[in-house]
């Protein structure tokens, strides 16, 4: 662990990121999301199995952003690449996870408080897309890890109503391995928020990755081919 300060504020860092382990993580969650599409059983189940797919995709992203930095003259590529990252980030994932969770959803009032997140994600990625449109991020290197940015702050209503979108579907499921996928996303959230203040978004996002690697089990569980035992004859 590491203490590193940044603007007067103390963060303590318990691992170093990089363009390595950013496309370790696209690898490792490109492959369990890859096997977790062929547990589906009914089309309303592949965009909760493709969540490890998007992971991939965003830290993969990330992983040339890494690279992108490194290379200083490679700015247009950096301003795309950042951009894309953000993309995933701010306008798929507030409308993606809710949506996601109550495709499976068989509970009425689960599903219906699930499709208000997804109609509250939506508002939140609409205002995320004029966002970037109007103040394109940029990404910077800070500590060991990226912090992306683009000047004007983020009101706190906003942060909050993203936070709910991208937590709350999965505590809210009747799921089981679903609540824990969410606690693990809420989890990854306060410790990054905790030792990654000035980059949490992106750790936070690497944290999520790891995370979704338990919606395997949730696949691998509910369609376990059943094991019926002969009754005895006498």
């Amino acid at each position: 662990m590491t203490p590193s300060v940044v603007a007067g504020r103390v963060s303590l860092r318990f691992m170093c990121f990089s363009a390595d382990v950013s496309f370790a993580a696209a690898a490792t969650t490109g492959l369990i999301g890859a096997v977790t599409v062929g547990k589906v059983a009914t089309l309303s189940e592949r965009p909760l199995a493709a969540i490890a797919l998007l992971f991939a995709l965003q830290q993969a992203i990330e992983g040339c952003v890494w690279l992108a930095l490194g290379d200083k003259h490679m700015p247009v590529s950096t301003f795309l690449l950042t951009n894309s990252y953000v993309f995933v980030a701010l306008i798929i994932w507030p409308v993606y996870a809710p949506f996601a969770a109550a495709l499976v959803e068989q509970n009425y009032v689960r599903r219906l408080a699930m499709m208000g997140l997804a109609v509250l994600g939506l508002v939140v990625a609409l205002y995320g897309a004029m966002h970037i449109v109007a103040h394109p991020f940029v990404a910077r290197i800070v500590g060991h890890s990226i912090a992306y940015t683009n000047g004007p702050p983020h009101p706190h209503l906003r942060i909050g109503a993203y936070e709910a979108c991208a937590c709350l579907p999965f505590v809210l499921s009747s799921h089981k391995v679903l609540r824990w996928f969410g606690v693990l996303v809420i989890a990854g959230l306060i410790v990054s928020s905790l030792f990654y203040f000035w980059t949490r978004f992106s750790v936070w996002c690497f944290f999520a990755a790891l995370a979704s690697a338990i919606l395997y089990l949730h696949f691998a569980m509910a369609h376990a081919p059943l094991v019926h035992r002969a009754a005895p004859h006498g």
